[in-house]
């Protein structure tokens, strides 16, 4: 995948008309520069430097910090803990930075598309560059909805006297953005745009409604929705050209950047200044000065199946003084073995006798804070994941699913031996399954293939799980912290204090 030449390179103009902080004064801010607009929209050179600002608003590898909301990841940082722990509240460093942000890249998106048209570009050349900022207007507005149920639909750039809006409903909401992807697959659908490497494409929008579809089918039992997902995810599937990385480890190191398997993906260039630190952030002390901010918990760790995929509970295979052997490939391609020291591709990894440690996105290359692998948004593996369980919902089991489902198995064994080897992992046999037992597996594999890559929240709040698996203590090799969550109140977020103290017209959610 060859990364687009510009992603980086806006220029100060554009900061100053786009990247304005946003206040907690009002909704969203009147972008202000010392250039008028009509200066700035005179050639297409200035709507392509604009249109990279939309790569600025996309979610980078701290997204890992959501699967801290779930079972499945422990976090050291205090706006974590205070949502894992119960104590989520309108004044939530979490909770705000979602309703800003979200917020303030609407405002960007409407600064763009609101101006655009002063550009001497027309035609499916405009389309171009209106479908990527449209596809993170309609993002935002989607995570807004998602957490905050009926919120306001913006799509002008609000002046501070303007910015006492009036919500719309949840279902206006979810309206709008599925139109607005709609709308931004066509945009994105013209014959002439053959995007570089890294640019959000119609792929990246139909992937984006199938993972919306499936959320919303799951919520409110929508068979029609499972239905439209199913159809969108296959049509990504057999159309696309993507293909499953060959091997799962490397897909989510540099060498996993050029895969053919992400459809979408914020880019890491490899240059100073532009290093990210997950590496350090997930390995022991031993491991280049590391401090563990996250951490595998044992409740996922009780999620791999044995290596036919049978589960630990039920298995014959599995064995406690020997929790790796004959375990899913992806264990120990995600968690090092905390029963010993390991020196892993020349680094060192000593466990400090409390936590997990991921292995999944580690590095051993990484010398400090210094890597440069791409956050992976939107892939394929995801894809057959939505598809599988959209299919399941609609019709029970089936043998196309299986294969499917196998695929990210046999994937998973790929150079998995320590000897770079391959492991042999039997395919999941369709007879005796049901709906209800394929659902369980299905969820399973979500959890076991998409862990740490920030999505894991969404699945446990759509199944109402969050309640079951959030009023557990946190443990890994020891007891690491208690857990509350409050439902009905929890699955819906408060709106932050200063918004409802500036505009009148929002109440606040049930329960804060």
């Amino acid at each position: 995948m060859k990364k687009f030449k510009y992603i980086y390179q806006v220029l100060i103009v554009i900061n100053a008309l786009l990247l304005v902080g946003c206040s907690n004064d009002d909704l969203t801010t009147l972008p202000v520069s010392s250039i008028s607009e009509d200066e700035f929209w005179t050639s297409e050179e200035q709507v392509i430097m604009a249109t990279n600002a939309a790569y600025l608003t996309l979610e980078n590898n701290d997204k890992i910090e959501w699967d801290g909301f779930t079972e499945v990841l422990f976090s050291q940082t205090g706006s974590t803990k205070e949502i894992a722990t119960g104590g989520i509240n309108p004044g939530s460093d979490v909770v705000n930075s979602l309703w800003t942000d979200a917020y303030q890249n609407i405002r960007e998106a409407n600064w763009f598309l609101n101006n655009v048209e002063k550009s001497p570009v027309s035609g499916n050349e405009l389309d171009k560059y209106t479908g990527q900022w449209r596809f993170v207007r309609a993002w935002a507005h989607y995570k807004l909805m998602y957490h905050f149920g009926g919120v306001p639909i913006v799509t002008e750039v609000l002046k501070v006297t303007d910015g006492r809006v009036k919500p719309n409903s949840r279902a206006e909401v979810l309206a709008f953005v599925l139109s607005e992807l709609d709308h931004t697959i066509t945009e994105l659908s013209a014959a002439d745009y053959n995007p570089e490497g890294g640019r959000i494409t119609k792929w990246a929008a139909m992937a984006l409604k199938s993972r919306i579809l499936l959320y919303e089918g799951t919520l409110n039992d929508n068979q029609d929705d499972f239905q439209l997902s199913a159809n969108i995810s296959k049509d990504i599937i057999e159309q696309g050209g993507f293909g499953l990385h060959p091997n799962y480890t490397m897909l989510f190191r540099p060498e996993g950047d050029n895969s053919n398997e992400v459809i979408l993906a914020r880019i890491n260039a490899d240059k100073e200044g532009e290093y990210h630190n997950l590496g350090t952030r997930l390995g022991p002390p031993s491991f280049h000065g590391s401090y563990n901010t996250y951490s595998p918990t044992r409740a996922l760790v009780a999620k791999y199946p044995d290596i036919n995929g049978v589960a630990i509970e039920n298995s014959t295979l599995y064995d406690a003084d020997e929790p790796f052997k004959n375990r899913d490939p992806r264990l120990k391609q995600t968690v090092f073995d905390w029963t010993k020291d390991v020196v892993y591709e020349g680094a060192e990894f000593i466990n400090t006798g409390t936590w997990y440690n991921f292995r999944k996105f580690i590095d051993p290359n990484e010398k400090s804070d210094r890597s440069h692998a791409d956050h992976i948004i939107l892939r394929l593996g995801e894809v057959y994941l939505n598809y599988i369980e959209a299919q399941n919902e609609l019709n029970g089991p089936s043998q196309e699913l299986l294969d499917y489902l196998n695929e990210l198995r046999t994937r998973a064994g790929k150079g998995a031996a320590d000897d770079g080897s391959d492991i042999a992992v039997p395919p999941i046999a369709l007879a005796g399954l049901t709906k209800e037992s394929f659902r369980e597996i299905i969820r399973r594999e979500r959890v076991i293939e998409l862990v740490g890559e920030g999505n894991l929240y969404y699945d446990y709040h759509r199944w109402g799980l969050l309640e079951e698996t959030m009023n557990k203590p946190a443990e890994a090799v020891k007891p690491l912290e208690n857990r509350t969550f409050t439902a009905p109140r929890d699955y819906t977020w408060p709106i932050p204090d200063f918004e409802l103290i500036n505009n009148p017209n929002l109440t606040q959610n049930t329960g804060y």
